[in-house]
């Protein structure tokens, strides 16, 4: 971009606010409180002004309305999907995202949000953007600078967000954000958000069906598992909430389902798959951590990453794992994945 206010590095070179070096001779930049404070170079400001007036106006236009957004105090990576309490390893090259990483190592919390780029196809009703407003906040753990001013991060999940308003700075988003946290009881105020009924029938062979109400308003409807799928599947499932009917799996039973999966993918995969998983995502969460396990079971599913992002927006650690359950018999239900062909 066009230079604005510029200032003179003590090298007598100009200054690049991507790097901690030179972009001529290489020595090392003071932090930034030296430009805050040093004046401003008179000749190229004069250049500036008098080879480029309509472009410098319009930079400063530009500066003043990410200083309007300054209460956005949460730098956002556009990147990949992230879910809390797993690793990322993340690889910064971009200049923008350089000088983010710089400043969010300079400040009191060196963490920052991470959301997924919009969709190359729109999703119906939703656009491109559909699901884009929710992310995890990562805690950089370590980072590695590489001479070309590249560097490779190593972060950790913390916990979810939504995005409420968002701005650029420097060419990379920030936002105002709102954390997303688990109810304590796991249906909290979910529980107007699914229905579930068993399919009225005179047969035995008939299979319950669960149907959920996902964050975006798509009705997912799955067979509860262990249970042979039938004709009966295309039956609708209305709601009633006072229905004496209702019948739903414990956490516990998903989460046996949920085990029944990764020993079908572990017996059917090379002992090195297993390794990259644990060492990709993390160790398996304990089974009294549903809510950590629900995402971690997300994650390492061979399913679109769009599909996974689900996960995010809900509150319910049981609702996650039945989403969950139901991606795992949509897989065991497709002819490539239960011939044991698995690309991860």
């Amino acid at each position: 971009m066009l230079f604005y206010q510029p200032t003179t590095t003590p090298c007598q070179h100009r200054s690049l606010d991507h790097s901690m070096l030179c972009p001529l001779c290489r020595e090392d930049l003071p932090g930034f409180a030296y430009f805050q404070e040093h004046p401003q170079n008179k000749i190229l400001l004069s250049l500036l002004l008098r080879a480029f007036q309509d472009a410098y106006e319009t930079r400063g236009e530009a500066i003043e309305r990410e200083e309007r957004h300054s209460r956005f105090d949460t730098p956002i990576f556009v990147c990949q999907l992230s879910f809390p309490g797993m690793p990322t390893l993340l690889h910064f090259f971009e200049p923008r995202y350089r000088l983010m990483l710089r400043r969010c190592l300079d400040g009191p919390s060196p963490t920052f949000g991470m959301i997924m780029p919009p969709r190359a196809a729109p999703m119906p009703g939703h656009g491109t953007t559909a699901g884009s407003e929710f992310g995890t906040m990562l805690e950089i753990r370590s980072v590695q600078m590489l001479p070309d001013g590249r560097s490779m991060v190593e972060t950790w999940g913390t916990h979810r967000f939504r995005i409420l308003e968002s701005g650029s700075l420097d060419g990379y988003m920030i936002g105002r954000v709102e954390r997303i946290d688990d109810y304590e009881d796991d249906l909290g105020e979910w529980a107007g958000e699914y229905e579930e009924a068993q399919v009225p029938s005179t047969s035995s062979s008939h299979a319950p069906v669960i149907a959920w109400r996902s964050p975006s308003s798509v009705i997912l409807t799955r067979t509860l598992p262990n249970v042979p799928p039938t004709s009966s599947s295309s039956y609708s499932v209305r709601s009633s909430a006072s229905n004496s009917t209702q019948r739903s799996l414990t956490t516990t039973a998903l989460m046996a389902a949920c085990h029944s999966f990764l020993s079908q993918l572990r017996a059917g995969t090379a002992p090195w798959v297993v390794q990259r998983l644990n060492h990709t995502y993390g160790p398996q969460p304990p089974d009294s951590d549903p809510g950590a396990f629900s995402f971690w079971m997300g994650m390492v599913l061979p399913i679109e990453e769009h599909e996974k992002a689900k996960l995010l927006p809900v509150k319910s650690a049981r609702l996650r794992l039945r989403m969950v359950v139901g991606w795992i018999e949509q897989l065991n239900s497709n002819w490539w994945f239960s011939s044991g062909c698995v690309v991860l």
